[in-house]
């Protein structure tokens, strides 16, 4: 039996490294990173602090069904945006039912290095509709990645 489990193993390895899974830093390695993000993208869990007054009330199932307003820059400590850690935040989120959208942008954490979220630069910032019309319509520059949040 352990001689079937070696070259099972390797095979493993060979089929991971063939869709391009592992090009971000390289090798199985690379692969094992990119997994450790998408399963930290998978909640955002913690505190965010501001150092002025700032509102936020809003919530989108899915990105189907977006309610409430929020605009916010400030640090967040927690699980958040694929990191851990203290990191600077941005988010301005307007949500009536049908029609939404969605502006968010992650600064470095203790894993990555983001770069400060940057309202002007839409390298750093994720913007989409959300809602069934948001979705359907403007803004198109949303990032595969960001949906649904």
């Amino acid at each position: 039996m352990g001689r079937r489990i070696v070259p099972g193993l390797a095979l493993a390895v060979v089929l991971a490294a063939l869709p391009g899974c592992t090009t971000w830093q390289g090798g199985v390695g690379g692969f094992l990173r990119n997994r450790l993000k998408d399963t930290l993208e998978m909640v955002d869990l913690g505190v965010t602090t501001t150092s002025t007054p700032q509102f936020s009330f809003y919530a989108a199932l899915l990105s189907v069904g977006p309610g409430g307003y929020g605009e916010v820059d400030g640090k967040f400590t927690g699980i958040g945006g694929g990191d851990v850690g203290t990191m600077k935040i941005h988010y301005k989120h307007v949500g009536l039912m049908v029609w939404g959208r969605e502006e968010v942008g992650w600064g470095d954490g203790a894993l990555w290095d983001y770069g400060d979220p940057d309202p002007d630069d839409p390298e750093k910032i994720n913007r989409q509709g959300v809602g069934i019309a948001g979705i359907l319509g403007p803004p198109y520059d949303g990032r595969p990645g960001g949906r649904p949040t």
